[in-house]
């Protein structure tokens, strides 16, 4: 293990986690809510300036990106506040259950209404792009090196323009293929199960990351990742 591992405890593993459930959402999002991202913001810039130029519609980028800042924010603002001072993986914990929480109910809207229709899709939309603003923000406040939850663009740079270390370059590759994974994962389970089984399915596993990040905090060894 390196000391990067030590360092940071289980919060990179965690982070993958919660990269596999990115991709999962996005794919989602793309697939059954009009061609729109909720994680990928570049993607709904590009997105949005094609509509006001008259190709496809504008409303569901300009949602998405709304509401991603919105979660972004209220997540930023709480961590600066009351939860500072708290043990990372707590933090972690705290954080991301608060999301687990918006996707159930994003999945439980969609298992009753379905996608279609302006209201559902739009309420979709904006309930998955609040949430991993809110993801995005508690992970990057956490500080932990090389593993990027939602941005390929910068971590795929990096691992290619940057001389480090092979570990963390590992961490690089490992996230950018946990976001493929997780998008490859949803079309899958879109087309097996349910196209609401990837939205129930990342609820389950942030979930999980919740509950393993609580099990580490209170481990005596979670002194030297605190």
């Amino acid at each position: 293990m390196t000391a990067g591992a030590r360092h940071d405890g289980p919060l990179p593993a965690l982070f993958l986690a919660l990269a596999f459930t990115t991709g999962m959402l996005d794919a989602t999002s793309f697939l059954d809510l009009g061609s729109v991202f909720v994680a990928a913001m570049t993607g709904n810039v590009v997105i949005l300036g094609l509509g006001l130029a008259g190709y496809g519609a504008s409303l569901s980028p300009a949602v998405s990106l709304a509401c991603f800042a919105a979660g972004a924010g209220c997540a930023g603002l709480l961590a600066r506040s009351a939860l500072r001072p708290v043990h990372r993986g707590l933090r972690f914990a705290a954080g991301i259950a608060v999301q687990g929480v918006l996707v159930g109910v994003v999945a439980a809207v969609t298992t009753r209404h379905g996608f279609a229709g302006p209201w559902p899709r739009d309420a979709v939309v904006g309930g998955l792009a609040f949430s991993l603003g809110w993801q995005y923000a508690t992970v990057r406040g956490l500080r932990v090196s090389d593993v990027n939850t939602t941005v390929v663009t910068t971590t795929l740079t990096s691992l290619f323009a940057e001389s480090v270390a092979p570990a963390r370059q590992g961490r690089r590759l490992l996230s950018i293929c946990a976001l493929l994974a997780g998008a490859c994962s949803s079309g899958l389970l879109r087309r097996a199960v349910d196209p609401t089984a990837p939205l129930w399915t990342a609820t389950a596993l942030i979930a999980a990351c919740v509950v393993a990040a609580l099990a580490a905090s209170v481990r005596r060894d979670s002194l030297r990742w605190r």
